[in-house]
């Protein structure tokens, strides 16, 4: 057994000890392994409020077939008190720092070590993208950097009053409030916490701007049919990676096929993952 392979296994029994009897077993760390380090390494980030769970059916798929997959929970998600006040406390290093963590379990675990990551789990893709130069490929799935309504300035504007203000909750769906399924998802937010995850986009795009990602490869996909996000602002990411000569490769869903903004899932009811996992799995095994 490799260095290697016994060091990323430690770092990824630390992550799964955070897993305490507060949390919902769906959504504890998975840690996916042939008992060896292997050619290709993978590293599922979730989305905002959901948890490993959600990736769990495609890691597997990917595990099956011969890589190590590793599928983070983020701090404060998962919980068993779907209703938990915790989430308020959620901040974007703490965010990035899982994720690095999640990453250097990946390098361990494979010789090419892929990221991919759905919402908010795009976003910390997109960041591992730029800093971590032993990230073969990152795929960004519909990335939450921006809002339909919101023009950017609006955004940012909006991302400091939430985190200045006192923390309120919101239901993702206000008629169907708790009863919202999945079940190990949060059927609401808190504020601070939306905050938390527009903070780390802002820190993408700042970083996008200036200098090119160390990744070897990277794939962004986007849905033509998102009910709640703007997609020009994943266009501007693209553009601006590819002016610093980073090779970015695109899909986007067309919205005729009517996609939730979850694409993932197979908890969630509207999913449609026979159509959605062979483009996945694609962009994710690269070239």
């Amino acid at each position: 057994m490799s260095d290697l392979y016994s060091d990323a296994i430690s770092i990824a029994k630390g992550l799964q000890d955070l897993d305490g009897p507060n949390v919902n077993p769906l959504c504890h760390t998975r840690v996916y392994t042939h008992g060896e380090r292997v050619e290709r390494s993978l590293v599922l980030l979730h989305g905002f409020t959901n948890c490993p769970q959600q990736f769990d059916a495609l890691g597997r798929q990917f595990f099956d077939r011969g890589w190590n997959v590793v599928i983070p929970r983020y701090p404060r998600h998962g919980y068993t008190d779907r209703l938990n006040t915790s989430i308020a406390e959620l901040r974007a290093d703490h965010l990035a720092a899982v994720a690095n963590r999640a990453a250097e379990v990946g390098a361990g675990l494979g010789e090419r070590l892929t990221v991919a990551g759905l919402s908010l789990g795009a976003i910390l893709a997109g960041l591992l993208a730029h800093s971590r130069g032993d990230v073969q490929r990152a795929v960004l799935i519909a990335p939450m950097l921006g809002l339909k309504p919101l023009p950017g300035p609006a955004l940012k504007a909006m991302s400091a009053a939430a985190k200045a203000l006192p923390n309120f909750y919101m239901w993702w769906s206000n008629d169907l409030k708790d009863s919202l399924r999945p079940a190990y998802g949060y059927p609401r937010f808190a504020t601070h916490a939306y905050a938390a995850l527009f903070d780390c986009g802002r820190q993408l795009v700042r970083l996008a701007r200036t200098d090119a990602p160390r990744a070897k490869s990277i794939a962004v996909i986007t849905n033509a049919g998102e009910p709640r996000l703007d997609n020009r602002f994943t266009y501007r990411l693209v553009e601006s990676w590819r002016r610093h000569g980073a090779d970015v490769e695109t899909f986007e869903f067309p919205a005729a096929d009517r996609l939730t903004h979850d694409l993932i899932d197979p908890g969630n009811a509207a999913q449609r993952t026979d159509h959605v996992y062979p483009v996945v799995t694609r962009l994710i095994e690269g070239a």
